[in-house]
């Protein structure tokens, strides 16, 4: 699990894989030796390897990489749309739009890969997603900011307490 929103030879870093997580999904069928000659491969490049059930990564990467890249991409999409009514939306784009949104430069064709490869766990993540905007959402209508700042509270606690 490494990389950034640039891709190509001229992205390529030595350090890429330096304490990076690599996660390996095998199988009934997986040959352990392979396995194991796998493990020392990214290990010999830095990472830190973690095994575990293939359906448990998909749902895992759905949550902390796939869906931020399709929100990233969404929200980009939704201004680049409201362009038209509201023409000098960009001038105003600052650092918080600059920094949630840098992961949508990614490359377009492989993100769609991937979501077409991950198809399954990604939409139970959009709906969760969807949920969560939709509590939102009525907190807003209803004029809870009561409930709005509880959710924020929350939110941040949590974001605080990644490392």
């Amino acid at each position: 699990v490494a990389g950034s929103e640039t891709s190509g030879a001229a992205a390529a870093r030595a350090d890429l894989f330096q304490g990076a997580q690599t996660i390996l999904t095998p199988t009934p069928r997986t040959d352990r030796g392979a396995l194991e000659r796998v493990r020392r491969l990214w290990e010999g490049v830095g990472s830190r390897v973690t095994v575990m059930d293939p359906a448990e990564h998909d749902m895992l990467l759905a949550a902390v990489s796939h869906l931020p890249h399709v929100v990233a991409y969404a929200l980009v999409q939704t201004v680049a749309e409201m362009r038209g009514e509201c023409p000098g939306v960009t001038t105003f784009s600052a650092g918080g739009f600059k920094d949630i949104t840098r992961i949508a430069s990614s490359h377009p064709e492989m993100w769609a890969e991937i979501c077409r490869m991950n198809r399954r766990s990604l939409l139970e993540m959009v709906e969760w997603f969807q949920e969560v905007l939709e509590r939102i959402k009525m907190e807003l209508a209803d004029g809870h900011y009561q409930g709005l700042k509880r959710i924020f509270e929350e939110a941040r606690a949590f974001r605080e307490g990644l490392s």
